[in-house]
């Protein structure tokens, strides 16, 4: 492993609205997901292919499972950005620029994590819509999921080069 810079580096102000709005985003899908289990009926779809379409179904208390694993997932990537020394970057980390990496990739790290809550709350929607209307979460999602975070990486990859 290697031994990179241990800085104190304060939350910025976008690091902490990120984290902010990703908690109230869980908060708001744990009590949609809730109020909407009544309305549910015995099985919801689980799974949906590559174009959008439920291909598998399960039953309505699975519709829990996408705002547990939002949950864990934010709380995991919180923690983890509190430690950007143990990050991997696109370059090596000194002293000298480790004071202007590290806030970027907390940054970064809030982003993307915001950016995951947003995608298991769409499923999670979309699970509900799609049992009450036999409706699906359509490709643009599938296209969607994978390249908003690939490309919010790349922009921090490429600011991140930017820095000497």
């Amino acid at each position: 492993m290697k031994k990179q810079p241990k800085i104190d580096v304060p939350p910025s102000m976008w690091e902490k609205f990120f984290n902010l709005l990703s908690a109230i985003l869980i908060i708001a899908l744990w009590v949609y997901a809730a109020q909407a289990y009544s309305t549910l009926p015995k099985e919801i779809p689980t799974h949906f292919d590559g174009s959008g379409v439920p291909d598998e179904w399960g039953s309505k208390k699975t519709i829990f499972i996408m705002p547990g694993i939002a949950l864990i997932t934010f709380v995991l990537m919180y923690f983890a950005s509190k430690k950007p020394h143990l990050f991997n970057y696109p370059m090596k980390v000194t002293e000298e620029n480790a004071h202007r990496l590290y806030p970027l990739a907390k940054t970064s790290m809030a982003i993307i994590n915001f950016e995951m809550v947003l995608l298991f709350s769409y499923i999670t929607w979309g699970m509900i819509q799609s049992a009450k209307d036999d409706s699906g979460l359509g490709v643009g999602f599938v296209i969607a999921a994978l390249l908003i975070p690939l490309i919010t990486s790349i922009i921090f990859m490429v600011k991140m080069n930017k820095v000497k």
